[in-house]
């Protein structure tokens, strides 16, 4: 039988306090494919972005559709599949017009970077905690948007991540009290977010970005989650 969980994160900044959020809702059924629906709202870029998003037993991508708005105006929208040997997308875009693509990839895509924090935090689940304080880099993914919070596309550009597992903690927040796993993602861009999950269901607990002052944290979570 399935069973569905969902919860709000708060974006925040150290400065300005409230810059956003992103609500979530996540299915998942006895194969153990799960779909997560998001709505996020980036108000220092004033973007709305709505994705919804299906993995397999193991994470890796199955299909996923993103809608972006920034500042009140169409940026784009796409459907995106993923099988074992190729990736494809359907897109239209608001600077591009209609795009169709087809990528050949080597093997199933491991994560689609959708740019929910939600999403973010999946990249955990292809970085072993056998191997502390390692950087494991997650190759063979997918962004829809090199852009900074996304704010372009959606379009297909491939991707590769390192992600270092750091060890266990407890994390006290809005939430909940939670024994949480840390890891670090080094984005190589001047930035590391620093994320904390729990559970199978790979929870997003929190995310930090250190050099900027930002976090994102869970302020309510509800439904039947593991």
């Amino acid at each position: 039988m399935s069973r569905d969980f969902s919860g709000l994160i708060r974006y925040a900044s150290d400065a300005e306090g409230d810059i956003g959020r992103e609500i979530f809702s996540v299915s998942v059924h006895e194969d153990g494919t799960r779909t997560l629906r998001c709505q996020c709202w980036m108000d220092q870029l004033d973007l709305v972005r709505d994705v919804t998003y299906t993995v397999n037993a193991r994470f890796e991508a199955v299909d996923a559709f993103v809608r972006v708005v920034a500042r009140g105006s169409f940026v784009g929208s796409g459907f995106f599949r993923f099988t074992d040997s190729f990736a494809e997308a359907e897109v239209i875009s608001a600077a591009e017009g209609r795009v169709s693509q087809r990528i050949q990839t080597p093997g199933r895509v491991r994560l689609f970077g959708s740019h929910p924090i939600s999403v973010d935090i999946w990249k955990c689940a292809h970085t072993p905690a056998e191997r502390p304080g390692e950087k494991q880099p997650l190759t063979n993914c997918f962004s829809s948007s090199l852009a900074p919070g996304g704010a372009s596309g959606p379009m297909l550009t491939t991707k590769s991540y390192d992600i270092e597992f750091e060890g266990r903690e407890t994390v006290e927040g809005p939430a909940g009290s939670f024994d949480a796993l840390r890891y670090n993602w080094d984005t190589y861009t001047g930035r590391t977010l620093v994320m904390h999950t729990a559970g199978e269901d790979w929870l997003p607990l929190s995310v930090r970005v250190p050099e900027v002052g930002r976090y994102y944290e869970l302020v309510e979570l509800n439904g039947d989650w593991k």
